[in-house]
């Protein structure tokens, strides 16, 4: 559910990409097709040029002349879609993942946090809407194992694709899949979780984009990075 402004405020959005008036309307995520070549799964809002798969969401906030004259009221718009969403995020450690994961799965709705009763080492955080999964969990090796064949996670023979690609095709499928856990503490290989398939599934890690078949798989896919100086210092500062 997206809280958009009163009818009166929206601008024909097949047409234009001004935020309506009044409002300051933040896309927080979106399609790398043109508004003008989307169909759209909102029958709210007609003509409005988005496609099934490709969703975008906006959050809205008032200004308070728009309080003023209009009032702060808002309505309900439902965009359904036939299969969960998938987001591919990629980026090195220390590049701040998990903090826009948080702000990112905040916007869709809901705290994202690890699964209730679980492994307390669990990567997974799962909000209202969005499961996200940390790709480290697909480690073919534990710590010990690429410290005795020289590798590091980075490496690709050091993570398992085909299974990572058989349970994110599942989950796109509206499959329930038993996902490894590895460890950060330990650096072993945990037992399995359950993990049901949510409206929005996000993969996040080192390698998210790099088989082809799980590529194929994401309907968005997201690089974040910063800058060499801050990364160095953040790693030196852990190691």
């Amino acid at each position: 559910k997206l809280s958009l402004p009163p009818k009166s405020q929206l601008q024909d959005l097949k047409g234009r990409r001004a935020a309506p008036r009044g409002w300051a309307a933040n896309m927080a995520f979106c399609s790398p097709h043109t508004t003008t070549s989307l169909r759209s799964p909102c029958t709210t809002i007609p003509n409005s040029g988005f496609r099934q798969n490709q969703v975008i969401f906006f959050t809205t906030r008032s200004s308070r002349r728009s309080n003023t004259r209009h009032g702060a009221r808002t309505f309900q718009v439902s965009c359904a879609v036939e299969q969960p969403i998938v987001i591919g995020l990629a980026a090195d450690s220390g590049c701040g993942k998990s903090t826009f994961m948080r702000r990112l799965t905040s916007v869709f709705g809901g705290a994202a946090e690890p699964p209730k009763g679980g492994n307390p080492d669990s990567n997974t955080l799962i909000s209202d809407t969005t499961t996200v999964i940390c790709l480290d969990d697909y480690h073919s090796l534990d710590r010990t194992g690429r410290k005795e064949k020289g590798v590091t996670a980075l490496d690709p023979k050091a993570n398992d694709f085909d299974l990572m690609y058989e349970q994110v095709k599942a989950i796109k499928e509206g499959k329930a899949i038993e996902k490894p856990i590895y460890n950060h503490v330990t650096g072993l290989l945990d037992p399995a979780e359950l993990i049901q398939p949510p409206k929005i599934f996000v993969i996040e890690g080192l390698h998210p984009m790099y088989d082809e078949r799980v590529r194929e798989l994401l309907d968005f896919s997201i690089y974040l990075d910063i800058s060499n100086e801050v990364k160095f210092a953040w790693k030196i500062q852990v190691s």
